[in-house]
């Protein structure tokens, strides 16, 4: 997989339907441009640090290929931005960090809810 993802030119996922993709992580992760079809999770992920076309469109998918295989320092470029975006948003410990961020302020909050409610009772 490195050895792929160090050689090629370009990372596509024309998916119609897709999660937060791992490969589409890993691929922006490796330094590649990557053009990826318009769902919301790929438009998040990518942020500015890549391209989209419209789902289900050929030839704007073929329009963005003519494109980007076209420019090479394009491509450099947004590779460079995407590594930049998964050290920013996407490593393990950010999100772990984030994660529990998230829960202790819903603990928190269900704490402090329940001692509203337990003096409101009495």
């Amino acid at each position: 997989m490195e050895e792929v993802l160090t050689n090629a030119a370009l990372f596509v996922l024309p998916s119609d339907l897709e999660g937060l993709s791992l490969a589409l992580l890993d691929a922006m992760g490796a330094g590649l441009c990557v053009l990826a079809s318009d769902t919301a999770e790929n438009i998040e992920a990518i942020g500015d640090a890549g391209f989209t076309f419209k789902r289900g469109d050929v030839a704007d998918l073929q329009h963005m290929l003519i494109l980007l295989l076209s420019d090479e320092r394009l491509r450099a470029a947004a590779g460079k931005r995407a590594q930049q975006r998964i050290r920013q948003e996407y490593l393990w410990d950010k999100v772990v960090a984030k994660l529990v961020e998230v829960y202790t302020g819903v603990l928190n909050f269900q704490k402090h809810s329940a001692s509203i409610s337990r003096r409101t009772a009495a």
